[in-house]
């Protein structure tokens, strides 16, 4: 028989409530923070500028962004909260974006460069350069 704490909830509890916190965590993060613009509006105004990335709703768009080696990308957060576009491998990195901030960051060599953002690790993304 296995000894427990008073107040210690056993193991299989902790597997049930720990990841239920987590969502709710992000919903309530999701609804508190969207500036009310949908995914489908920033998804079109990425679609309508080349070599962009739009957040939008917490979301980048478009997936994936293909662009040639060298190619300045310009990143325009539509969001009403700050996020980043940081690469996986730390090759770009453009730090905290304020809602309605932009920044750009550039692409020398060819590749696949997955991305995320730094404050809402759920967010991600991928570049492909060629």
């Amino acid at each position: 028989m296995a000894t427990t704490r008073l107040g210690r909830l056993p193991t299989v509890a902790l597997a049930v409530v720990v990841p239920l916190v987590a969502l709710v965590t992000v919903v309530v993060t999701l609804n508190v923070t969207s500036d009310g613009t949908s995914s489908t509006a920033g998804a079109a105004k990425g679609a309508k500028t080349p070599n962009s990335i739009t957040i939008a709703s917490f979301q980048y768009s478009p997936q994936p962004l293909i662009v040639t080696a060298g190619t300045e990308v310009k990143v325009t957060n539509d969001d009403g909260t700050v996020h980043t576009v940081t690469a996986n491998d730390g090759s770009f990195d453009t730090g905290d974006l304020d809602g309605g901030a932009n920044a750009t960051i550039t692409l020398a060599k060819a590749g696949t460069f997955k991305y995320f953002c730094d404050i809402h690790n759920y967010m991600t993304g991928t570049i492909e350069v060629r």
